[in-house]
């Protein structure tokens, strides 16, 4: 597999991604969205500014104004509508200009020099000025996403839900971390098992020599791994949700274009950690993910699990960032020469040329029948 084959330029550029950008990418979490500040993102190397609009109803526009290009996400929103800190013009949920302080009262221009060729073109009113390019936005779960894929076309699946959002007995936090690399390799490593005994040792797991059987399906848009070692454990947080020593169940999933979700399960415990991944720039990305955990002992409606939150939350910080520092080597490693790079695998890597699979597909607009469907048996050794 050459650094070609994973074409991180094309993967985060809107006009060359193919059917990367025809799903759902969180924007940002609900509780970042405000009323009176819009919020300004990048999506595939699209600016794009979010803000609540008179109802509530997220909105998301290009963050560009019409009048002189100011960014509009460092404006204010006045009832519902955006407003470009540059000259006030004003903007509605459609987009649509409404209002151009500087035509006064009537927001009628007294002379329009329509007929003078000799004079730029000028607009009598808003109306004329024209709309901004509009993205539909979706909210669930806690999560704002942005459709990038276009007007006219359709999503081609709805948002990913997050896992026991809601659910009695669990607790559900969000971590929202920026990563310096893209999509697909920070997959990789979410899906990634042998890398946690090197880079996450003693906060995740412990170099034990252990062999661990897998089996590796793709199938229908997903890259599901099931490991076979009851005997497995965790250490860090794991001996949290495991007081009693419970076999542990672990499976990793790939869902295309860019979700992770690892379950591990101790009896009625459970420690589920879902990433969504949304590309700014080639090694640029914003993750947001998902603790969802439940104990082994609580009350009814999980009331220690969320009173133990702020543990958590220091805790799950100190591994993603060690994620965040060793995505940082991968890719300072790949752009430290102009020769091809070319990655070498190992049985433990079959999952991730399955993923690669689907994301190459994707990327060259999803032509043909994509990856088949298949299960096949691996080992290795932690």
């Amino acid at each position: 597999m050459t650094a070609l084959d994973l074409d991180l330029e094309r993967e985060a550029d809107l006009e060359r991604c193919g059917a990367l950008k025809d799903y759902w990418y969180v924007a940002c979490l609900s509780g970042e969205l405000g009323r009176d500040k819009p919020l300004g993102r990048t999506v595939f190397g699209v600016k794009v500014a979010l803000y609540r609009d008179a109802s509530g109803q997220a909105v998301a526009v290009r963050d560009r104004c019409l009048h002189r290009g100011a960014a509009l996400s460092e404006g204010t929103v006045w009832g519902g509508k955006l407003c470009c800190p540059y000259h006030g013009w004003v903007y509605d949920r459609s987009g649509r200009c409404v209002n151009v302080p500087s035509l006064g009262p009537s927001q009628q221009a007294p002379h329009a020099f329509a007929a003078d060729a000799q004079q730029p073109p000028l607009h009598r009113t808003p109306a004329e000025v024209g709309c901004l390019k509009t993205f539909p936005t979706r909210e669930q779960d806690g999560l704002v996403y942005v459709f990038m894929g276009g007007s006219g076309q359709t999503p081609r699946k709805e948002p990913f839900r997050v896992p026991h959002w809601g659910e009695p007995g669990w607790a559900v936090y969000f971590m929202v971390t920026r990563f310096p690399n893209g999509v697909t390799n920070l997959v990789e490593n979410f899906m990634d098992v042998p890398h946690t005994v090197w880079v996450h040792r003693g906060w995740f797991r412990e170099k034990e020599q252990k062999r661990v059987p897998a089996t590796v399906e793709r199938r229908d848009g997903s890259v599901v791994v099931t490991y076979r070692q009851e005997k497995d454990q965790l250490t860090g947080a794991g001996r949290l949700m495991n007081p009693f020593g419970e076999d542990m169940v672990h499976t990793d999933k790939f869902y295309v274009p860019n979700v992770t979700r690892v379950d591990y399960g101790w009896g009625k415990a459970g420690f589920v950690i879902t990433s969504q991944c949304t590309p700014v720039g080639p090694t640029d990305t914003w993750v947001y993910t998902a603790i969802s955990y439940r104990l082994a002992v609580d009350t009814p409606g999980g009331a220690v699990a969320k009173l133990l939150s702020r543990g958590m939350k220091w805790y799950t910080t100190q591994v993603i960032t060690q994620d965040v520092e060793i995505m940082g080597t991968q890719q300072r490693g790949l752009r430290s020469g102009p020769e091809p790079v070319t990655f070498s695998s190992t049985e433990a890597d079959l999952l991730h040329a399955d993923i690669e699979a689907y994301r190459a597909w994707l990327l060259s607009g999803q032509e043909g029948e994509g990856p088949a469907p298949m299960a096949r048996e691996i080992e290795f050794w932690l």
